[in-house]
């Protein structure tokens, strides 16, 4: 996105303020709709990235699936368009009322997490429903361990023994419908290589146990590039894992959030103060942990970039902070920058996923305005 519309967004709107380009979006989903043409292929985005109602808005005009993980992004999927057979529901705990909902509006599939799911949705299901295993293959996706989520210790998931013993039950039930297995490993994921794992162990699960499948589901996780080179090899995932899917022969579903909507974000902020001490100097923005959390959260490095003028300027490294009473609330430590001044502003990029959806009026101090550029004009998200 041009730097010049960010400036007039945050001129228009003040500061701090989330800004989305509605267009990348929409490219990010035609480049994986014509990455897997050669399959029977669905994509469904992963709300927990990014629940903005225009996002979601321009999602269901693309006509794209979504996978949700709570009552709420259920109700926030189905109030922006999306019909309930377009709607994957996953999530560990999920409750008997929520259960009773899903069974009535007909969704696209329920995932099961849990054995004790299954018994639970036996007595619930009155109807046909469609469900789905989650498979937890006991693979290291090479992330950071709070977003790992297919190791044997994570609390997503069933071993393959129990995913055999959830088959025979579900297969003896004349209300259930069993349409395939579901397994994501994790989140920022950016070798090929654990993938390639899951989807062989899923292959030889399902040839051990005779199960004939119709859906499978990748899960998501593909990881971006945060500024260290590092991202999904797109070439490497086709030449790894394509030979294996058409092996499998079923349908493919991909729950990709924070590749589609993480690098079409920024956040734009002001510089208030640079703090000068013996030790070190201080950009004091006017955004914090509050307003994105990932590296507080994480660790996270995002790219911090000047929205000023700055032939001439002096290079300094300065930790880069916000105005929140923790001492956490620190984006960078010793980041190189050119030398802003007070009402200078500056932006961190590659915030769309993780960002405002975890945002909080910590300190009470309120959360960003979401702003959107639709390709044309520049306005406040409803």
């Amino acid at each position: 996105m041009e730097n010049r519309l960010l400036v007039e967004a945050a001129n228009l709107f003040g500061t701090p303020i989330y800004v989305y380009d509605l267009p990348f979006i929409a490219q990010r989903v035609k480049t994986v709709q014509d990455f897997f043409e050669d399959f029977d292929f669905r994509l469904a985005y992963a709300m927990k990235a990014n629940f903005n109602k225009d996002l979601l808005s321009l999602l269901n005009k693309l006509g794209t699936m979504v996978d949700v993980v709570s009552f709420g992004e259920y109700l926030q999927a189905l109030s922006v368009g999306f019909s309930p057979e377009r709607i994957i529901v996953n999530g560990n705990c999920k409750k008997e009322s929520e259960l009773e909902r899903y069974v009535k509006d007909g969704v696209y599939s329920i995932n099961l997490d849990s054995y004790e799911e299954l018994l639970r949705l036996e007595k619930i299901a009155s109807r046909q429903v469609r469900v789905s295993i989650r498979v937890n293959p006991d693979v290291d996706p090479k992330t950071h361990p709070h977003i790992a989520t297919g190791l044997k210790e994570n609390k997503f998931g069933v071993d393959f023994d129990t995913a055999h013993e959830m088959i025979k039950r579900i297969n003896s039930n004349k209300n259930l419908e069993l349409i395939g297995l579901h397994c994501h490993i994790g989140s920022q994921i950016t070798e090929v290589e654990p993938y390639l794992e899951a989807v062989v162990s899923i292959k030889y699960f399902a040839k051990s146990v005779g199960l004939n499948f119709e859906v499978l589901n990748l899960g998501g996780g593909w990881g971006i590039d945060y500024g260290n080179g590092k991202a999904m090899s797109l070439q490497e995932y086709r030449e790894k894992i394509f030979p294996i899917l058409k092996e499998l022969n079923s349908k493919i579903v991909l729950e990709l959030g924070r590749w589609i909507v993480a690098p079409a974000a920024y956040l734009v902020s002001k510089v208030e103060y640079v703090k000068r001490t013996p030790f070190k100097t201080f950009v004091m923005i006017d955004t914090g942990m509050n307003h994105l959390i990932r590296p507080a959260l994480y660790g996270a490095k995002h790219k911090i970039l000047p929205l000023y003028e700055t032939k001439g300027r002096e290079k300094i490294k300065a930790d880069v902070v916000g105005p929140i009473c923790e001492s956490s609330d620190t984006f960078r430590k010793s980041y190189t920058m050119p030398r802003p001044r007070e009402g200078e502003l500056v932006v961190i990029c590659d915030v769309g996923a993780y960002g405002y959806a975890m945002a909080s009026d910590y300190n009470l101090m309120p959360k960003p305005k979401e702003i959107i550029w639709d390709g044309s004009k520049l306005f406040t998200s409803s």
